[in-house]
């Protein structure tokens, strides 16, 4: 007797082999096998039937005639194959026309057997989105089943999703299961720092898997002229702001005057938006938001910040100067930095004839 370990595991095989789920190749034996035998049933009952009728009229007198009607419908069914009988041809028929069958049902049975998961597109793919925007990473799967798909990202090996379960604290991440098989890492409010390689992995064995790089652009904001601008009282200053390197122009610019955000079109403040200009090196094209301010006062001093709607701000500093006085103090300020400049540089000089004579 066999101990009981070694029993209960041939047990479980048994019942594994049982439950296992049959392949196509099985599935096209059993359904040539159920085709066969129904064949031969049907030519056997065929036999037997003629056989009987040929017994039934001799021998319905008694016992001895239904011995004699066995022994007849038994040596007519023998000499009905023998002898070429119509039910034989039938089967034979019926038999040739299965075997003519079994190449379309192999062919089925490879077809079934090759309903694997794969990738509908390129090993590797490209997106460019710009900061601030939403980024949609594409991944489109056939044939999936059962199998999960999997977002990587690549820079540190950080699982970001597996099929709609998300895996990272950041928020920002998200998987969409779009009807037409894509299986999509959105990206909300990219950062520069989502620059890189992300993959797109299926479980299978070995893994099925497609890389998406994606590049973020960052445009270019900068105020046009001096960080620092001194401008007479009751002159009209204009401020021009410049976005360059965008893939979309902005859809605003905001202006700021300290914390204060300013009116579009107030009684002394206008905005205006150029947008798609085309750059002078001839590389894309910019928008230009300009704030006008008519006959600036001296409560006007300060910073003031252009903020667009897809890229940095930038900050530049007006001074408003009242006449003449402030004029001259300006330019007094100015004779003053320069004398101070050359007076350093007299001393410089000093030290060094200085230090030659002593060497002498």
């Amino acid at each position: 007797m066999r101990p009981w370990k070694s029993r209960n595991r041939s047990e479980m095989q048994t019942l594994e082999t049982r439950t296992r789920p049959l392949q196509g190749a099985q599935l096209t034996q059993l359904l040539l096998g159920g085709i066969l035998c129904l064949t031969i049933a049907s030519h056997t009952q065929t036999s037997a039937e003629a056989a009987g009728g040929k017994g039934a009229g001799p021998g319905a007198g008694g016992g001895a005639g239904a011995g004699t009607a066995s022994s007849s419908a038994a040596s007519t069914a023998i000499s009905s194959d023998e002898g070429g009988d119509p039910s034989s041809a039938t089967a034979f028929s019926s038999l040739a026309q299965v075997s003519s069958l079994l190449p379309e049902a192999s062919a089925l049975s490879a077809t079934s057997g090759l309903k694997e998961p794969y990738l509908d597109g390129y090993a590797t793919s490209n997106v460019t989105t710009q900061i601030g925007t939403h980024a949609y990473l594409p991944c489109r799967v056939k044939q999936l089943g059962n199998k999960s798909v999997s977002w990587i990202r690549l820079r540190d090996g950080h699982i970001l999703t597996v099929d709609r379960a998300v895996f990272i604290a950041d928020q920002r991440f998200l998987a969409i299961k779009q009807p037409d098989k894509y299986w999509t890492l959105q990206i909300k409010y990219v950062q520069a720092r989502d620059a890189g390689s992300y993959e797109c992995q299926v479980s299978t064995e070995p893994k099925v898997s497609a890389r998406v790089q994606l590049q973020v652009v960052v445009p270019r904001t900068e105020i046009l002229g001096e960080p620092d601008r001194y401008v007479k009282a009751g002159s009209n200053v204009v401020l021009r702001c410049i976005v360059r390197g965008a893939l979309e122009p902005p859809t605003f610019i905001m202006w700021y005057h300290g914390a204060e955000q300013l009116a579009a079109d107030s009684r002394r403040h206008r905005t205006q938006l150029d947008p798609n200009l085309p750059e002078a090196s001839g590389e894309g094209q910019s928008t230009i938001g300009s704030l006008i301010i008519e006959s600036a006062k001296k409560r006007d001093t300060g910073n003031y910040t252009c903020s667009p709607s897809n890229s940095p701000s930038a900050t530049v500093t007006l001074n408003i100067i009242n006449g003449e006085s402030s004029a001259s103090a300006v330019t007094s300020s100015a004779a003053t930095t320069r004398a101070y400049a050359l007076s350093i540089l007299a001393l410089l000089l000093s030290v060094i004839i200085i230090g030659v004579g002593h060497r002498t």
